[in-house]
């Protein structure tokens, strides 16, 4: 099966959703969010998470995983945790992930002052994003199959090394 999708993977704040679109115009593919997608059905994810816990929230952005797994020819840009779920295999199965990495630094200055993402609330928010990273460092490198980093790289540029990654992958 041809890997047609072009899935973007990473911690919150590294630019998925602004990158993909962008990746997407550039390539006349579709684009998908999968915490867009979330809110769509459920409401703000900050709170769903607060009603029902993060456990619930995996088992329905799971569901959503699976569903985007099915999309062919997009850009699929997954929120931070999705490499939690059991449904990246499928979704890894269609597509090649590309990793997006950003220093600690650059991802704090995107996310100050965010109160939409309930896993880095409270608490001193570069070291959250630090205890996150190391604790998902394993999955996002199991799953990817190119990283690039976007510390200061507008999302045309990333989108211009991404295609060119992915050209070279195939």
């Amino acid at each position: 099966m041809e890997k047609t999708n072009i899935i973007l993977i990473g911690s919150a704040g590294v630019g998925k959703t602004t990158i993909g679109k962008t990746l997407a115009d550039r390539q006349k593919k579709l684009f998908y969010d999968s915490d867009e997608l979330f809110e769509s059905r459920f409401g703000k994810i900050s709170e769903f998470f607060e009603r029902y816990g993060e456990a619930m929230f995996r088992v329905e952005e799971g569901k959503i995983l699976y569903e985007l797994s099915r999309k062919e020819n997009a850009v699929i840009a997954l929120g931070g945790g999705a490499v939690l779920s059991p449904a990246m295999s499928y979704i890894r199965e269609r597509g090649i992930v590309v990793l997006l990495n950003a220093e600690t630094e650059t991802i704090a200055a995107r996310l100050q002052g965010d109160t939409t993402r309930p896993l880095i609330k409270g608490g001193d928010l570069k070291s959250r994003i630090e205890t996150q990273k190391r604790e998902r460092a394993p999955l996002y490198k199991k799953y990817a199959d190119i990283v690039l980093a976007v510390d200061g790289k507008t999302a045309d540029e990333t989108a211009s090394e991404i295609i060119a990654a992915v050209k070279q992958s195939r």
